[in-house]
């Protein structure tokens, strides 16, 4: 006799939002996403921060604006990336350069703008969750430019005079090579069943391979580790095409 597979648990939301209409029309959006349910929301730090600390355990994933009546939307990221395996959405009208680092540096996994169509939110609410790193195209704009800048820098750094020491060698953060194979497929926004495939790996090997990255990295999601990465130089994703 054949046994139904049961329907995996929808994956449970938290909203952070100011505006209460938008905050309404996301709220709506979650409750009839399939695979979605609300965990709660908030439209304040403070109430964001109190709502978190009521819940029974912390959300799936916190989809959160950052620019908040009483305060930055980042300490309510900062507090759920305290949860391993929770994932972080920023939603927000801010493009700037430093906003998207800010959010990335605080643990964000992804970043997009409020003017994504709802379908386009959808789709990177699953991919966040699905260990994506989602991020709109005048966000990734932004960290970019500051790639290109970091590098133009070092580029225009003057020679060292002959007899001067060397550079300190990168720093690896003692890092295998299967797991530098790893962070560098990451870093270009393949999902973790993806790194499997390519690496002809099994997921729970590339699962391990992450948490091994996570803790000699000492970070706390994809998208600190890949900021701390680019800027030692352990990777370079200038001009390298994913795949």
């Amino acid at each position: 006799m054949s046994t139904a597979t049961p329907n995996p648990a929808p994956a449970r939301v938290f909203l952070l939002e100011d505006d209460p209409l938008l905050r309404s029309g996301l709220i709506r959006l979650v409750e009839q996403a399939e695979g979605f349910e609300l965990a709660g929301e908030a439209g304040t730090v403070a109430d964001g921060l109190a709502a978190l600390a009521a819940l029974p355990s912390p959300p799936d994933l916190l989809l959160a604006d950052l620019g908040m009546p009483d305060g930055s939307g980042l300490d309510v990221v900062r507090a759920v990336r305290r949860a391993p395996d929770a994932r972080i959405l920023i939603f927000t009208v801010f493009g700037d350069q430093t906003s998207v680092i800010s959010a990335l540096e605080a643990g964000a996994d992804g970043f997009v703008l409020k003017d994504s169509r709802p379908e386009e939110l959808v789709a990177a609410m699953r991919s966040a969750l699905a260990g994506g790193a989602p991020i709109s195209a005048a966000a990734a704009a932004h960290l970019l430019r500051r790639l290109r800048a970091v590098d133009a820098h070092a580029s225009a750094a003057p020679a060292p005079a002959p007899g001067a020491p060397s550079p300190p060698p990168v720093d690896d953060f003692g890092l295998t090579p299967r797991e530098k194979e790893t962070l560098e497929l990451l870093a270009r926004g393949f999902s973790q069943k993806e790194v499997a495939r390519k690496l002809d790996i099994s997921p729970h090997t590339v699962g391990a391979h992450v948490k091994a990255i996570y803790s000699k990295m000492a970070v706390n999601s994809r998208s600190e580790a890949v900021f701390e990465a680019v800027q030692s130089g352990l990777i370079d994703l200038g001009g390298r095409p994913p795949g």
